[in-house]
């Protein structure tokens, strides 16, 4: 009788304690994590998995790379300086069900603790991009790590002026969880940029 009231009593601590571990883990706790991306080169993209809470690989700036990461639904978010990608519209091959939304300026990150109710989640795009290299189409979405100052006219005021970019929420691939992220760094203490840190926290 003895030992089974002691088994019975190490069954419910084990249970109790997988079920402790499992809430406090970070990717779903709704506590803010920080992530640090390299993003300086402005060819390579970085795939970021909010649940893993990593970059769980890299890809180039080419159709061969973009065609494999297309084709993959376990990354939510990717970074090329400035740039960023969801996995969904152009950018998912897999009919993968991301996207972000954008708040308006102002919009304090703290005081974000749901999805609004109006939120719409934008998809990726084909865009046409002007460079040094000339004219290109690059798939991405309209959020970006950092802002530009601009003219009246709309161009961008050179040298360029960074300004903080508002607050986001991103959905997962799968659809089923959000994400609020604050872009806090794009330049470096030694002025390098592409150097990003971002804070994310879990809506749902």
């Amino acid at each position: 009788m003895m030992k089974k009231v002691l088994c019975l009593l190490v069954a419910v601590f084990i249970i109790v304690f997988s079920a402790c571990k499992k809430n406090d883990s970070p990717a779903g706790s709704g506590e803010t994590l920080s992530q640090f991306i390299d993003a300086s080169s402005s060819t390579t993209w970085h795939y970021f998995s909010f649940k893993d809470t990593m970059v769980i690989g890299t890809g180039e700036e080419n159709e061969t790379d973009n065609a494999a990461w297309f084709a993959r639904t376990d990354w939510d978010m990717a970074i090329c300086r400035y740039k960023i990608r969801t996995n969904s519209g152009a950018a998912t091959t897999a009919g993968a069900d991301g996207g972000v939304f954008t708040f308006s300026s102002g919009i304090s990150y703290d005081d974000i603790t749901a999805v609004p109710d109006t939120a719409i989640f934008a998809t990726d795009q084909e865009v046409e991009e002007s460079g040094m290299g000339g004219t290109k189409i690059i798939v991405k979405s309209k959020a970006q790590v950092i802002q530009y100052k601009a003219n009246e006219d709309g161009s961008l005021v050179m040298p360029p002026v960074y300004l903080q970019s508002p607050i986001y929420i991103f959905k997962t691939a799968d659809g089923k969880n959000t994400y609020k992220v604050n872009f806090t760094q794009y330049l470096n203490e030694s002025s390098t940029s592409g150097k990003v840190i971002f804070d994310y926290a879990i809506l749902y």
